[in-house]
């Protein structure tokens, strides 16, 4: 099966790896993904979906504009048919509702912060603004803050479209294929030995999401990790009512309306990952909160029934922005994980970016703020206080 000269091998199939295999693959390099299951199977295939600017951290702006600019022109990068099955939708808004004086304060603050800082697209909104976007929201809603170009899109086809898209490019996918064990051969390329022969490259990537830092580590290098399992929930279909995606500042508050009417509702609600068996676990009692959040949001929603959750593993990083660069330790591998809930919309541009930067043999400028060896030089940046998908 490994019967191919490799320039990169990729470890892991999610929306990170097969966005770097496409531009690579585009590029005329020989690619090689290798996948423990089906590549998309895990977080990117099972996340909410949402194409957000509102309330990233400041640095992962660069690329999460850029990634916008290339989900308004999916068709470009996969094709036509993939794009439209990818459902994205932007233009449609995001919205972060204040529910008391404290998170209204503090979406004032970061307005004003944001354009400080040169980015403009977040607006501060005040009670009655939100009763205009927001038709049936509780009084009890102060105000919040909109990112009007943001939307959402159907994170299963768009996971699968960009794993088409990267095989007709040219790249090579294993799935159902087990990494145990990566090194460096007599000649200094890298070996990938799996479950299922041997892959060899001048450059390894590992987007292994939540056993990045386990796969990391098979070369000593330890990157702190922790593993979570975001759930999510889906109601019955009612009439359509909201077209913006909803969050919460300090509240377990994410969601959206289908177009078929029902209502995807996550917030960032612990599962129960584990990781060993390579699968996650809703915990119900836990996801009460996120529905109690919906409802004093929402007051009209409460007898909506929800009908099956989910959970997707995913990896977290101490200050909340993903590993995106080569080895502090070892030419010629690069890390590329541990996106904390809300990769979904900055992995095209991360492809783009990565690819580039591989090929060219120089690190693009807006990679710096994830170097894998930040925590190195003190303490890390605190994260914001949204991490909604």
């Amino acid at each position: 099966m490994f019967d191919r000269k490799n320039d990169v091998v990729i470890i892991g199939g999610g929306l990170q790896g097969c966005a770097i295999a496409l531009f690579l693959a585009k590029a005329g390099s020989k690619v090689t993904v290798i996948d423990k299951t089906v590549a998309g199977r895990h977080a990117s295939g099972v996340n909410a979906g949402g194409l957000r600017l509102l309330l990233r951290d400041h640095r992962e702006y660069p690329i999460a504009v850029r990634a916008m600019d290339i989900w308004a022109h999916l068709d470009q990068f996969v094709g036509q048919a993939a794009a439209e099955a990818s459902e994205v939708q932007l233009q449609t808004s995001q919205i972060a509702i204040a529910m008391d004086e404290d998170e209204m304060a503090w979406a004032g603050e970061r307005e004003r912060d944001m354009k400080r800082r040169g980015i403009p697209n977040e607006q501060l909104l005040d009670g009655a603004d939100i009763r205009r976007l927001l038709p049936g929201i509780s009084s009890q809603v102060l105000g919040g803050l909109v990112s009007r170009p943001d939307g959402h899109a159907n994170p299963a086809n768009a996971a699968r479209a960009f794993r088409m898209a990267a095989a007709a490019g040219g790249a090579h996918f294993e799935e159902r294929c087990c990494v145990v064990g990566i090194d460096l051969n007599g000649s200094g390329s890298w070996r990938v030995t799996t479950d299922r022969g041997t892959a060899e490259a001048e450059i390894v990537v590992n987007c292994a999401g939540a056993w990045g830092a386990g796969l990391a580590g098979l070369v000593d290098e330890n990157l702190e990790l922790r593993s979570m399992a975001l759930s999510m929930m889906v109601t019955a279909r009612v009439e359509p009512f909201v077209a913006p995606v909803v969050i919460g500042i300090d509240r377990p508050l994410s969601f959206k309306q289908s177009a078929v009417g029902s209502l995807v509702i996550g917030g960032g609600i612990a599962g129960k990952p584990c990781l060993e068996e390579g699968t996650s676990f809703t915990v119900m009692d836990r996801m009460v909160s996120s529905a109690r959040a919906t409802v004093d949001a929402f007051p009209c929603l409460s007898d909506i029934p929800v009908l099956r959750t989910w959970s997707g593993l995913e990896g977290v990083t101490p200050d909340g922005i993903p590993y995106i660069g080569p080895s502090a330790r070892h030419p010629g591998l690069w890390h590329v994980f541990g996106f904390c809930g809300h990769g979904f919309q900055l992995s095209p541009a991360v492809g783009e970016t990565v690819a580039a930067s591989l090929l060219s043999g120089n690190i693009d400028a807006r990679l710096q703020p994830f170097a894998v060896d930040r925590f190195q030089a003190g303490k890390p940046a605190q994260r914001g206080r949204n991490d909604a998908a």
